[in-house]
């Protein structure tokens, strides 16, 4: 504002001497040149030096006007692609100082702005390649259980073929087994879309993480004691009460175990760790001993349809969405999530505040 009010004061002060020059100028063309003429007068002479001054006046102050107003919307220009740069995340002290001269300034901005646009161009081409691959990913995922589906149970409703009751129990188990592979897919392409639609609300409610650990546990204890793998937890303390959407955040909880076992190849426990950062702040763990996570990779886990595997691999399938739906509940909570891995440990690390706000109305 205060440059536009300099600008304003030095064009009024241009004006001024604008209308002094026109004067001088006037008067020395018609009382000093030209009254040498022998048809000179002072009578005729009056109205011809009014109208030659304001002309001149006129002619003074357009020129003054267009550069004053050329310098305000340069000001107005340079501002809006400031606050558009502010606003997409750049740090307001990597801009150009306002004390610079404006088209020095604006040459700068322009110079961010097409980087940044360049930078938005290759994440949208980066997630338009990564959505083609999660379809080809869905395809093979959803085609190849279907195919084994369709396949076992042929094989037992096949009329001309008998089967002994062993192959045939073990065939249903393994159509079973195939289907619910498909069921948890759909469950998360499902997830996965409310959050990315903002369709999803939470249901706020008060609960103990104590419980609710030993409830995720309690689904995969038969499946770690296969793979000889200890579910413990440990709370700070014991009993901690916290506001949130529990089923969600339940949600959040399966993914990460399930990554665990899925991934840990060698883990031998998985722990599940809470703790009191402060007053108004949870810090929730999903520890494990398994493989390290290479760091180029741990920026990106949270990214959507990223897969740490380069190729795909029929035990582990899987579209890269589990932890994407981890980033979008957390998000939904106003909390942050992190992984950190090391040779010894890996750890997905949720900071959640203790009170939620509660929602009008529920979508989910």
């Amino acid at each position: 504002m205060g440059k536009k009010a300099t600008i304003i004061s030095l064009a009024i002060f241009k004006e001024i001497l604008a209308a002094a020059f026109s004067l001088a100028a006037a008067g020395v063309l018609f009382f000093d040149f030209l009254k040498v003429r022998p048809s000179w007068s002072l009578w005729t002479s009056w109205p011809s030096f009014c109208l030659f001054a304001a002309f001149l006046f006129l002619l003074a102050s357009l020129a003054i006007a267009f550069q004053s107003r050329k310098k305000i919307r340069l000001i107005h220009l340079r501002d809006d692609l400031r606050q558009t740069l502010i606003d997409n995340g750049d740090d307001s002290a990597a801009l150009p100082k306002k004390s610079q001269p404006a088209d020095q300034q604006l040459r700068a901005l322009f110079d961010m702005s097409q980087a940044r646009f360049e930078a938005d161009h290759q994440e949208q081409l980066k997630e338009a390649a990564s959505k083609e691959e999660m379809m080809t990913n869905i395809s093979h995922d959803l085609r190849t259980p279907l195919t084994a589906i369709i396949g076992y149970l042929g094989l037992v409703v096949a009329p001309n073929q008998v089967l002994q009751e062993k192959d045939q129990q073990k065939y249903l188990e393994t159509a079973y087994h195939k289907a619910n592979q498909m069921k948890m897919l759909v469950e998360d392409l499902f997830e996965f879309a409310k959050l990315q639609s903002s369709q999803i609300s939470l249901n706020i409610n008060d609960f103990s993480l104590g419980d609710l650990f030993d409830q995720v546990l309690a689904n995969y204890a038969v499946e770690a004691e296969k793979k000889g793998i200890r579910l413990t937890t440990q709370l700070a303390p014991e009993l901690i009460v916290m506001a949130g959407d529990s089923e969600k955040l339940a949600r959040v909880l399966i993914n990460l175990v399930e990554n665990a076992l899925k991934y840990g190849q060698g883990a031998s426990f998985i722990k599940l760790t809470a703790q009191e950062k402060s007053s108004d702040q949870i810090e929730i763990r999903v520890v494990n001993d398994g493989p390290a996570i290479p760091s180029a990779s741990l920026n990106q886990l949270f990214n959507r349809f990223y897969r740490v595997e380069s190729s795909r691999n029929t035990k582990t399938g899987g579209t890269g969405l589990g932890l994407s739906i981890v980033k979008g509940v957390i998000d939904k909570h106003h909390g942050q999530v992190r992984a950190e891995s090391t040779d010894e440990l890996t750890a997905f690390i949720l900071t959640l505040p203790k009170e939620q706000e509660k929602e009008e109305s529920s979508h989910a």
